[in-house]
């Protein structure tokens, strides 16, 4: 008999507390199932929006890697940098995109138009081999319109570690145009040592040392 009423109070109590408590763990449980379900749609959807970025990217890597855009392909380049750029906003995607935004320009001539993409890329680039190249197509960009002290100053700016050797070979370039032979000597041996440490063959600049007496 002790046993039964054992029993009888256990169930009073199992009442009593899910009458106390039952609405705050149903929403508990609720809330909780919601979150594990909100987290994984939140998954899918940046899953879903990474494999999208990845297949424009792919698209327009694809295109710039021809030798020769006809205005179908250059229309449809010039439309998926946009879109990478306005769709993931700060991602190393839309900041490659810029770049080649900037390359689609330059190859149209709008000089002027390529440059101030670069220039927005180079300040809102996160990523610093973006940010250097953007850099560095500016200088080459500045040169292309006869501006080569400009470039040349503005080359001085920059501090380059993926492009170091680029960035200094454009900058002895400069320094030919400029005159300045010996300078320009002193920037080619600077961008030889780089690429050699890298392992990298550059048979035009020997040819540029060469026509400075060599070393």
């Amino acid at each position: 008999m002790s046993d039964l009423r054992t029993e009888e109070e256990q169930v009073e109590l199992i009442k009593k507390w899910w009458a106390d408590n039952g609405k705050s763990t149903i929403a508990i449980i609720v809330l909780t199932l919601a979150g594990i379900l909100g987290w994984q749609w939140w998954q899918q959807q940046e899953q879903a929006k990474a494999e999208a970025a990845s297949s424009s990217y792919e698209q327009l890597i694809e295109l710039m890697n021809q030798p020769e855009l006809n205005d179908e392909q250059r229309a449809t380049a010039t439309h998926l940098a946009s879109e990478l750029k306005k769709n993931y906003e700060g991602s190393l995607y839309a900041e490659y995109a810029g770049l080649f935004e900037a390359k689609l320009l330059f190859q149209k001539g709008e000089l002027d138009q390529a440059l101030s993409v670069l220039k927005s890329v180079q300040t809102t680039a996160t990523h610093p081999s973006v940010k250097e190249a953007a850099g560095l197509r500016q200088a080459q960009l500045l040169w292309q319109q006869d501006k080569t002290a400009e470039a040349l100053s503005f080359a001085k700016t920059i501090k380059a570690q993926a492009f170091s050797g680029e960035l200094e070979e454009l900058k002895g370039d400069l320094l030919v145009e400029s005159g300045d032979k010996d300078a320009a000597k002193e920037a080619y041996l600077k961008a030889r040592t780089i690429f050699s440490n890298k392992g990298v063959s550059r048979p035009v600049l020997e040819m540029k040392l060469a026509d400075l007496g060599g070393a």
